[in-house]
């Protein structure tokens, strides 16, 4: 089985913008956060590959989440397999 697992950084970062009505750029997340902005730019185009422990209990921490709220999970399509009669 197969799957996928997407992070929702850049949807929680617009979230994080409409609440406080203002621009939050990844600049102000790194400094924050402690996070590179090279590493925060991969996470907001979701090209992450590989997931540490500390950028994600930093971002909890920032967006003031938990480590669920953070992922989504998308199972890939299995093809309808035919029955054989």
């Amino acid at each position: 089985m197969s799957m996928t697992v997407n992070n929702r950084f850049a949807i929680l970062l617009a979230e994080k913008r409409v609440k406080e009505r203002r621009n939050i750029s990844l600049q102000e997340v790194a400094e924050k956060t402690g996070v590179t902005r090279q590493a925060l730019y991969k996470w907001e185009n979701n090209r992450v590959n590989r997931f540490d422990v500390p950028v994600i209990n930093a971002l909890c921490q920032y967006f003031g989440i938990e480590p669920g709220q953070l992922f989504q999970y998308v199972p890939d399509e299995k093809p309808a397999t035919k029955k054989k009669k």
